[in-house]
């Protein structure tokens, strides 16, 4: 051999000597939530309700006399897309519509739980579904009066589904969906 590989290798093997390497477990990111707050929110001609203080609502151009919003959450880059249609007598074709979406979730679903809402002193009425497993929308749901106005609502991320890191995330969101749910009104 020659001098410079053997003195390669002798700087190799003193070098080497140490401590047992120790693996690291694997660690995920931080998810700070935002302070749980609300504030009013309302288009003159559909509904009102309140909305996360750390989400925004913007209108977005839809066809027909459907009104179309979209529920942004930046920090969690979340969004919950809305639709506000009137019923002119469909009442039925929209919440098959609405339970055939759900429907499409369940080959991937764990678990879908539903929750009704009745609120007869204001006229909503309505069912959320919590979609559990790595689905693509975890939270579907719809709202109405049952004669003059029906909306109905998704919640999808900007990233894979990946049910348990989103946990924390999606958990929270939930829960401001249903904060809406109980503080809309129709106009």
């Amino acid at each position: 051999m020659k001098r410079s590989t053997k003195a390669l290798l002798g700087l190799l093997l003193i070098t080497s000597c140490g401590e047992d390497p120790v693996p690291k477990p694997r660690g995920w990111f931080r998810i700070d939530l935002p302070e749980q707050s609300y504030t009013a929110w309302g288009n003159d001609s559909t509904f009102s309700l309140e909305v996360p203080a750390y989400a925004r609502m913007a209108e977005r151009t839809a066809k027909g006399e459907a009104r179309w919003f979209d529920l942004r959450f930046p920090q969690q880059r979340a969004t919950v897309h809305l639709t506000w249609s009137p019923v002119h007598g469909r009442m039925q074709a929209l919440i098959e519509d609405a339970h055939a979406f759900k429907a499409q979730h369940e080959a991937k679903a764990a678990k879908i739980r539903s929750e009704r809402v009745l609120r007869d002193s204001v006229r909503v009425f309505g069912t959320l579904f919590d979609v559990e497993g790595d689905v693509a929308s975890p939270m579907v749901f719809y709202l109405t009066d049952s004669t003059h106005n029906f909306l109905y609502g998704a919640l999808y991320f900007d990233s894979r589904p990946n049910a348990d890191s989103l946990s924390p995330v999606t958990d929270r969101i939930r829960e401001d969906i249903r904060h809406m749910a109980v503080t809309l009104r129709w106009r």
